[in-house]
């Protein structure tokens, strides 16, 4: 209220009319409202901060379960050329092993 009264009171003394000058002090005063104090600014950054912690959290979480199912499906995925490389070595064997004994007469 007392920093109202100065900015009326500055106003006045450079010869703006008193009702204007509480007009405009009235609109000053409802746009002061809507600004943040330090003590809000200060609120707002410690629910800020803490939000980002543990978003973060999850996030490592979440980056290690996608790292574990990524290992098990390599595994898989190993297992499976494995077996395919056995098929493809069998197969080789059973169309060459005719193919020699023709050729060769044996």
């Amino acid at each position: 209220m007392a920093l109202a009264i100065t900015f009326y009171d500055a106003l006045t003394t450079a010869n703006v009319p008193p009702d204007k000058a509480k007009a405009v002090v009235h609109a000053w005063e409802a746009e002061v409202e809507n600004l943040a104090s330090k003590a809000d600014l200060k609120q707002v950054e410690t629910h800020l901060t803490q939000s980002i912690n543990t978003l973060g959290v999850e996030l490592r979480a979440s980056i290690k379960e996608l790292q574990s199912a990524l290992r098990e499906q390599a595994a898989d995925q190993r297992s499976s050329i494995r077996v395919l490389q056995w098929s493809i070595g069998v197969t080789f064997l059973c169309v060459a092993a005719p193919l020699i004994r023709n050729v060769f007469g044996v």
